[in-house]
């Protein structure tokens, strides 16, 4: 896409709800207005993204109850380029209800929450070249990821020309990759699980990968041919693209990245 074109993102902001073991550490409502920093991880996105001039809308996917409605309030976004959508009972069907509220205009990022240490460069990153893929995936470098933060808990796919974490950045270019939201949802029951994901891409690709054999580029290739959808990877360069806000341990790793910063929130 030109530098000039603007582009809708779909934020994902709901949760597990009170019962979510870091929504009780803060004491709030969902895990997304844990604050960092001393605000909720939900405004320090708003407050990213309503500075990055490629933006058109937000759609939030978020519970339309007051705290959140503070949380948005207390963010720099206009109000007036914010959509609400309530969040469906699962992560696929959340997803696909925010597409529906972006409507039928490619591109749509898709981001989540939980990631108060989001930059505008990881965006750019995204959009950076032309593609004909139908979906991008970010993804970080997991050395570079270990070298940053040793000792973290990152979930590692093992290729064998690298291995590499996951963002919850993704770059909807084109319809045709709504049509994976299906196939989604059995990856998404299985992320911690490495070896099963692969395993979509057939038993054949998960024997090359189990043996080492296989590459970053041949599995998204084989992924684009059994999906029918081309899907195209892209590597953050910045570690903190990998850092996302599902434990107290990182919790505690996010706000130690802020407090060198000096910043008052991210």
């Amino acid at each position: 896409m030109d530098n000039g074109d603007s582009l809708t993102v779909v934020l994902l902001a709901g949760d597990r709800g009170p019962d979510d073991p870091l929504a009780v550490h803060a004491s709030v409502i969902g895990k997304t207005l844990v604050p960092v920093g001393g605000r909720a991880m939900l405004t320090c996105v708003l407050d990213t993204l309503a500075a990055w001039q490629r933006l058109a809308r937000v759609v939030l996917v978020a519970p339309d109850q007051p705290d959140y409605r503070q949380a948005v309030e207390q963010s720099a976004l206009d109000s007036n380029r914010l959509a609400w959508q309530a969040p469906r009972s699962s992560l696929c069907g959340s997803v696909a209800a925010g597409l529906e509220c972006a409507g039928p205009t490619r591109p749509v990022l898709l981001l989540t929450a939980d990631h108060p240490l989001i930059d505008i460069a990881w965006l750019e990153a995204l959009l950076a070249e032309r593609s004909s893929a139908d979906l991008r995936i970010g993804l970080a470098d997991w050395t570079r990821v270990m070298a940053r933060f040793p000792g973290s808990r990152r979930t590692r796919y093992r290729f064998s020309d690298r291995s590499i974490c996951g963002t919850n950045l993704f770059v909807f270019q084109r319809p045709e990759a709504d049509r994976l939201l299906d196939t989604w949802r059995r990856i998404e029951s299985e992320r911690k699980k490495p070896w099963k994901i692969v395993a979509l891409l057939g038993w054949s690709n998960l024997a090359r990968y189990l043996a080492g054999r296989l590459s970053l580029t041949d599995a998204f290739a084989a992924l684009s041919r059994s999906l029918e959808v081309k899907v195209e990877p892209v590597l953050i360069d910045d570690p903190l693209a990998a850092v996302d806000v599902d434990s107290l341990e990182d919790l505690r790793l996010v706000t130690g990245v802020i407090r060198q910063r000096g910043e008052p929130c991210c």
